[in-house]
């Protein structure tokens, strides 16, 4: 199976239809609003937000849990580690371990507060094809250099997953397996060392395509932006949501 780019980006729904300039704004300001979270009653607030979003955005539930499954055991063992070296109030002890009450509410409020924030985040990455992200960035006035340094590295990642994928059959058809410890970390480097003269052969190819049609280093801006009143509406509800959120955690004893 081929990885695709822009797999849902054309899904006629709500957040599709939002302006990519004022999605960018408003999501990302409603992610630096989740940042300020660390009251465990506003947890299920932001995490019926971010439900709701990945719900009228249409995004398939069981494309971005499998986004998800990368993630969380990271966060499993960010909450692991801070409930086990915070100190304070001890909920549990079994000989040399201790779960202390304080580092497992850090630690939930965090685990909880990024799944939210990287679920808003795959809404805005998923919801406008990647070239229009680009765009609207250069249009909000990010460096164009810094642009299209993003979009180039994340073009190219999947150009090279897919060399990877390539060989990995390859080496199955020919009776490759892990059973040598040894003798597939030399397998592995080989596969690694081969993958980066690829890339880099490759890369020199793109480049000089790219000069020849007339490359400067910019992404081209070949489409005009044009917000309607239901963009503005989108993005004053999302600010109200951000300034609801920053308030309650400021007044909440």
């Amino acid at each position: 199976m081929h990885i695709e780019l822009d797999k849902y980006a054309h899904i006629n729904s709500h957040v599709h239809h939002w302006d990519t300039r004022f999605k960018i704004v408003s999501l990302v300001g409603l992610i630096v609003g989740f940042s300020f979270i660390n009251k465990i009653v506003l947890l299920p607030f932001i995490l019926i937000i971010s439900f709701l979003l990945v719900y009228f955005s249409r995004l398939p539930a069981r494309y971005l849990m499998k986004r998800l499954e990368y993630i969380i055991p990271f966060l499993f063992l960010a909450v692991f580690l801070l409930s086990i070296t915070s100190g304070g109030e001890i909920l549990y002890s079994f000989k040399i371990l201790k779960v202390y009450k304080e580092g497992l509410i850090i630690g939930s409020v965090i685990f909880i507060r990024s799944i939210a924030s990287i679920l808003i985040f795959f809404v805005l990455l998923e919801t406008s094809p990647f070239l229009q992200t680009m765009k609207a960035l250069q249009a909000l006035k990010i460096p164009s250099k810094l642009t299209g340094l993003v979009f180039f590295t994340y073009r190219y990642i999947y150009v090279y997953l897919e060399e990877l994928r390539k060989m990995k059959i390859a080496l199955r058809l020919r009776g490759y397996n892990n059973n040598s410890v040894l003798h597939s970390l030399r397998t592995n480097s080989a596969i690694i060392g081969s993958l980066l003269l690829r890339s880099l052969e490759q890369a020199e190819r793109i480049c000089t395509a790219m000069v020849l049609r007339g490359y400067s280093g910019n992404v081209q801006e070949s489409s005009r932006f044009s917000a309607r009143a239901s963009d503005y509406v989108k993005s004053l509800i999302t600010l109200v949501i951000i300034l609801v959120i920053i308030i309650i955690q400021k007044t909440m004893p």
